[in-house]
C-alpha cells in the first residue's frame, strides 16, 4: 500500500477521537509536506534512515513548532500501519527530532500601547481587546462567552467552551481541551463595568452580531490596529502574555497566574514567563543578604 493511502486511512480513523480543527491541521501537514516527498512510496519500503533524513531536512527549513506538528501524523500513521499488519515494525520508532534551542522571544504590550490600542478601537473590538488584556483569556474563549457565564454580582466569569474552528461552512465550539482550561476568572472593576455597559440582551453570546452569530478571530485583526497607530504588530495572544507578565512582575503568585491562564501545569507558566520578570534573581539575593 502506498504511504499516502496509509496517511489518509489513519486520518479517517482519528476523526472519531479528535476535533475537526486537529484533523484539518493534520491534513495540512500531510498534503503540504509529507505526501509530496513520501506519499508515493510503498509503506513497507520506507526505512528508518530515510525518515530520519526527511525530518532533518524538514527541520532545517521550518520552525520548531512546525516540526513538532509534522511528527504527529508521521508517528501516528506508522503506528496504525503496524497495528493493521501492513508493516512488521514502525520505522518511526526512536527517530531523533532536531531541537531548536534558541529562546523564543515573547514581546508584550506596554500599558501605554494598550491604552492607545483601546482608544483606536471601537464597539465590540475594544471590549474584546480589553477583556483579553485584563483576564488573559484566549481569543477563542472570549468569542463564545455567553451571558450565562458571567456573575456580575460576585465579579467573576466561568470559561466553559472555546471556538476551535470557524469558516464559512464550519463552526466548531467545543469544551476546553483540558480540565484546567475550564476555569473561573475573577474580574476587576473596569472589566465588570465593561460588561454592565454591554448588558442589553442578557442572553446568548456576549459578543455577537445582530443576527446572534459570533465574530471570527480574523474580524478582530489586532495586528492591523497596531499598524494603524504605529505600534509593532502583535497577535491577540500577546495580550495574554502581557496579562501574565504584569501579574508576575507585581509579585502575584505563579499558581494564581496559572489558574487565570488555564495552563495545565504550573511548569508551563514558569517556563514561559519567568525570564520576563525582572527582579526574580534579585529577590533570591536579598534573602541571602539577610543571612549572616
Amino acid at each position: 500500500m502506498l504511504y499516502k493511502e496509509v496517511l489518509y486511512k489513519w486520518v479517517e480513523a482519528k476523526r472519531l477521537e479528535i476535533r475537526k480543527s486537529s484533523i484539518q491541521n493534520y491534513l495540512q501537514c500531510i498534503n503540504n509536506w509529507i505526501v509530496p516527498i513520501l506519499g508515493d512510496h510503498e509503506v513497507e519500503n520506507i526505512t528508518k534512515k530515510e525518515l530520519q533524513q526527511f525530518i532533518i531536512d524538514f527541520a532545517s527549513n521550518h520552525k520548531q513548532n512546525t516540526v513538532i506538528n509534522i511528527t504527529k501524523p508521521l508517528s501516528g500513521s506508522f503506528k496504525w500501519a503496524e497495528e493493521n499488519g501492513l508493516i512488521c515494525t514502525s520505522p518511526w520508532k526512536n527517530i531523533k527530532i532536531p531541537q531548536d534551542f534558541s529562546e523564543k522571544e515573547i514581546i508584550v504590550f506596554s500599558q501605554d500601547e494598550v491604552k492607545r490600542i483601546l482608544a483606536a478601537s471601537s464597539d465590540y473590538k475594544k471590549d474584546i481587546i480589553l477583556l483579553g488584556y485584563r483576564t488573559g483569556m484566549r481569543i477563542g474563549e472570549i468569542l463564545v462567552l455567553k451571558w450565562e457565564d458571567i456573575n456580575l454580582t460576585e465579579g467573576f466569569l466561568t470559561i466553559k467552551r472555546t471556538l476551535s474552528g470557524y469558516s464559512e461552512n464550519n463552526l466548531e465550539i467545543t469544551a476546553p481541551k483540558t480540565k484546567k482550561s475550564r476555569r473561573r476568572v475573577d474580574l476587576d472593576k473596569i472589566t465588570i463595568q465593561m460588561f454592565k455597559n454591554r448588558y442589553d440582551k442578557k442572553e446568548g453570546y456576549i459578543f455577537s452580531k445582530k443576527d446572534g452569530s459570533i465574530y471570527s478571530r480574523q474580524s478582530i485583526n489586532l495586528p492591523q490596529i497596531c499598524r494603524n497607530i504605529g505600534i509593532e504588530p502583535r497577535s491577540f495572544h500577546a495580550l495574554r502574555h502581557t496579562h501574565a507578565t504584569i501579574l508576575l512582575s507585581a509579585g502575584v503568585h505563579p499558581k494564581v497566574v496559572q489558574e487565570r491562564l488555564g495552563h495545565a501545569k504550573i511548569s508551563t507558566t514558569l517556563d514561559t514567563y519567568s525570564h520576563l520578570v525582572p527582579g526574580m534573581q534579585q529577590a533570591a539575593i536579598n534573602v541571602f543578604d539577610k543571612i549572616t
